[in-house]
């Protein structure tokens, strides 16, 4: 056992602090969604292991910040086993802030206080580059999102027609 170089392991203890950074980050939102073992066998050591890491903050100092940090501690984790670390970056996508006069005239037009910052991917991001946005969130019961199995009520659907509506004539349209 203490000859062993095992990469899933490694990639646990990994996926472990990863959480632990995230959940002391406030808003940060931190997942390691894939891990592929190789060679995959059930009694052979995993001698590489490969995953997916990513990393979201409304603050992209933020992000970077915590990001280096997690590769630091990834080539920490890999040294004290004797193993290689390599590292690509995939996407790198900057935060993109919803315009505060719309969101504030969407608010008054819902009726609704809430904010949250969406970590997600939305066409939205690309159309802030060419014009002020907002975006008005319909919930998914059981909170699935971007899922097949992610749905929406029609009383929810509704008022958010309803809460377009509103937006939209109080912005003269």
């Amino acid at each position: 056992m203490e000859l062993r170089r095992d990469a899933l392991v490694a990639a646990a203890c990994f996926i472990r602090r990863v959480e632990q950074i995230a959940q002391a980050t406030p808003d940060l939102r931190a997942t390691v969604g894939n891990v592929i073992v190789e060679p995959g066998a059930a009694n052979v050591v995993p001698g590489m292991a490969t995953l997916t890491l990513d990393v979201r903050h409304h603050d992209d100092v933020v992000r970077l910040d915590v990001l280096a940090r997690l590769l630091d501690e990834a080539k920490e984790l890999a040294d004290e086993r004797g193993l290689g670390l390599d590292s690509t970056a995939i996407l790198d996508q900057a935060a993109v802030p919803c315009d505060v006069e719309l969101t504030e005239r969407l608010a008054i037009a819902t009726g609704i206080t809430h904010r949250l910052v969406s970590g997600a991917g939305h066409d939205a991001m690309i159309m802030a580059s060419h014009c002020p946005m907002a975006m008005l969130f319909v919930r998914s019961p059981g909170g699935i999102s971007h899922h097949p199995d992610e749905s929406v009520l029609h009383d929810d659907v509704k008022a958010a027609l309803h809460s377009t509506i509103q937006f939209l004539g109080e912005r003269g349209a």
